[in-house]
C-alpha cells in the first residue's frame, strides 16, 4: 500500500499540483526540484535523487537531490553504474530493503556518507515510449518502514506522469533554444544583408567616382588638344604682331621722306590718331600676356583633372601625395574660393605606395567637407607629417564641427546631417574604406561649433598582400 501521506493527497491533487509545476517550464531547475519534493513527501522518504540524460547515449546528470551533500548535483553518473545508473540502463524499476552498502551492484551509489545509506530505496526509469531520459530514486533510512512492491507500482503511476512534465519542460527548452538560435541566425542575416547593402552602396559611389574620373580623363584629353593649338597660335600671332610693329616703326622712320607730299603726311597722321597706334601697341601685348596666362591656367586645369582621375594608373605604385591633394584641391576649388582660404602647413613627405586615384577621392570628399561645413567664411588648413613608417595628412576646418553624439556614426553609409540633396552620406564612408584598404586609419576630433580635424595615416610601403 502507499504510505499514510499519499493516501491522504488523492490523485487528482497530484495531477493538479504537478500541473501547477508545469507551469514553471521556462525554469526548468525549478520544476525538477519541485517534483523530487512531491514524490518524496507524497512517499514519506527522508531523501531522494533525479537525474537526467541530456543526449542519447550520454552518461546521466543528477540535476535535483533532497538530502543529499550540495556537490552531488551536476555530477555524472555512467550507465549500470549504482542504483541510478542500473535503472537507466536496464529501463526496470527497483526495490531495495535491508542494508545494500554490501551489494556488488551498487558500488558506486549517489550518497556517499556510509552512515547516511538506505535501508529501503526505490527506483524508477523516466521512459518515454522506450526511451529512457533519466532515473529518480527515493530513500528511507528507517528499516521498520520498508517500501513494498505496492509502492513501487504506485509510484511507477506517479513517475509515468511527471515524466511527461519533465519532457515537456524540455521540449520547451529545446524550442526555446531553437527560436532563439533562429532569432540569433536572423539577426545575423539581417547584419550580413546589411553589411553587404553597405559594400554594394560603397562600391556603386566608388563605381561613380571612377566614372567621374573616367569622364575628367576624358574630357582632359579632349580640351588639351584645342588647349594645345591656342597656346601654338598665340605664340606664333605674338611672333607675328612683333614682326608687324617692328615694320610699323620702320615706315614711321620713313615719314619724314615724303615731306613734300602734305596730303599724305595728313592722312596717315588722321590714321594713327584716330587708330591710336600708341595705345594700341601697348594694349596688344597686355592682351597677348592675359590671354597666355589664361591658357596656362587651363592648362594647369587639365594636368590636375589628369592627375585626379589616374585612369591610366589602377595598379599600385609610389606618388606624391601633396601633388594629388594640390591637383584635386584645384579640382574642387569653385566649393571652396568663396568659403574659404586655404593654408598649406606641409612637411617634408616622401613618396608612398598607394592608388593615387583612390586617395585622390578621398581628399576630395575631406575638402568638400570641410568647405560645407564652413556656414559663411573660415579656414581650411591643410597639414602634413611623417613618424615612423607612416605618414599623415590633416585636413582642419573652421566650421560648425561635429556633436561628440555623431563623431562614432560619420563613417556609417547613408549618415549625413546635411540638408536633403546636399549629400548622400556615402563621402566619408567611401573614404573610410579607401584608407582601410590602404592599411590606413582616419582620426577624427571635433567640437561643436570649433571645426573639425580629420587626420589621415598612410603607411609608407604596403605590406606584401594588399587588399
Amino acid at each position: 500500500m502507499l504510505s499514510d501521506k499519499v493516501t491522504k493527497l488523492s490523485w487528482v491533487y497530484q495531477l493538479y499540483r504537478l500541473g501547477q509545476t508545469s507551469i514553471l517550464r521556462d525554469r526548468p531547475q525549478q520544476v525538477q526540484h519541485a517534483i523530487l519534493e512531491h514524490i518524496v513527501e507524497g512517499f514519506g522518504a527522508s531523501s531522494g535523487t533525479l537525474a537526467l540524460i541530456e543526449e542519447d547515449n550520454q552518461p546521466l546528470t543528477i540535476v535535483a537531490g533532497i538530502d543529499i551533500p550540495e556537490q552531488v548535483i551536476g555530477s555524472r553518473i555512467e550507465r549500470g553504474s549504482g542504483i541510478l545508473g542500473l535503472v537507466a540502463e536496464t529501463g526496470q524499476a527497483l526495490l531495495l530493503n535491508g542494508d545494500i552498502s554490501n551489494d556488488a551492484r551498487f558500488k558506486t551509489t549517489v550518497v556517499r556518507d556510509q552512515s547516511a545509506r538506505p535501508r529501503s530505496a526505490m527506483c524508477w526509469p523516466l521512459k518515454i515510449e522506450d526511451r529512457v531520459i533519466g532515473a529518480l530514486s527515493i530513500n528511507r533510512k528507517d528499516a521498520d518502514e520498508s517500501y513494498t512492491e505496492t509502492d513501487l507500482e504506485n509510484g511507477g503511476v506517479v513517475v509515468n506522469l511527471i515524466t511527461v512534465v519533465i519532457e515537456n519542460t524540455r521540449l520547451h527548452r529545446d524550442q526555446e533554444k531553437r527560436i532563439a538560435m533562429l532569432s540569433k541566425m536572423n539577426d545575423e542575416i539581417r547584419s550580413v544583408n546589411k553589411r553587404l547593402e553597405d559594400a554594394q552602396n560603397q562600391l556603386l559611389q566608388s563605381e561613380k567616382m571612377a566614372s567621374i574620373g573616367q569622364l575628367a580623363a576624358g574630357v582632359a584629353h579632349e580640351i588639351n588638344n584645342p588647349v594645345g593649338y591656342i597656346n601654338s597660335n598665340l605664340g606664333t600671332l605674338q611672333k607675328y604682331l612683333r614682326d608687324l610693329f617692328e615694320m610699323l616703326a620702320a615706315y614711321e622712320q620713313a615719314e619724314p621722306l615724303l615731306a613734300g607730299h602734305a596730303e599724305v603726311l595728313r592722312n596717315i597722321g588722321a590714321l594713327k590718331e584716330k587708330l591710336d597706334i600708341g595705345y594700341l601697341k601697348e594694349d596688344v601685348f597686355a592682351l597677348m600676356g592675359e590671354s597666355q596666362e589664361g591658357i596656362a591656367r587651363v592648362r594647369k586645369i587639365v594636368q590636375d583633372l589628369k592627375d585626379f582621375s589616374h585612369v591610366d594608373e589602377a595598379e599600385w605604385q609610389w606618388a606624391d601625395i601633396h601633388k594629388g591633394i594640390d591637383s584635386t584641391l584645384n579640382i574642387v576649388w569653385n566649393e571652396i574660393k568663396y568659403k574659404a582660404e586655404v593654408i598649406k602647413e606641409y612637411g617634408s613627405l616622401p613618396d608612398i605606395e598607394c592608388l593615387p586615384s583612390q586617395l585622390n577621392q578621398v581628399f576630395m570628399n575631406m575638402l568638400v567637407n570641410a568647405a560645407h561645413a564652413i556656414e559663411e567664411h573660415g579656414t581650411i588648413t591643410l597639414r602634413s607629417g611623417v613618424k615612423g613608417e607612416e605618414v599623415w595628412v590633416e585636413f582642419s576646418d573652421t566650421g560648425k564641427g561635429i556633436p561628440q553624439e555623431n563623431l562614432n556614426r560619420i563613417f556609417d553609409p547613408f549618415f549625413t546631417t546635411k540638408p536633403v540633396g546636399k549629400g548622400t552620406g556615402l563621402g566619408l564612408s567611401l573614404s573610410y574604406s579607401i584608407v582601410q584598404k590602404h592599411h590606413g586609419r582616419i582620426e577624427v576630433s571635433s567640437e561643436a561649433g570649433k571645426g573639425a580635424t580629420f587626420r589621415i595615416w598612410l603607411p609608407v610601403k604596403q605590406p606584401e598582400q594588399k587588399a
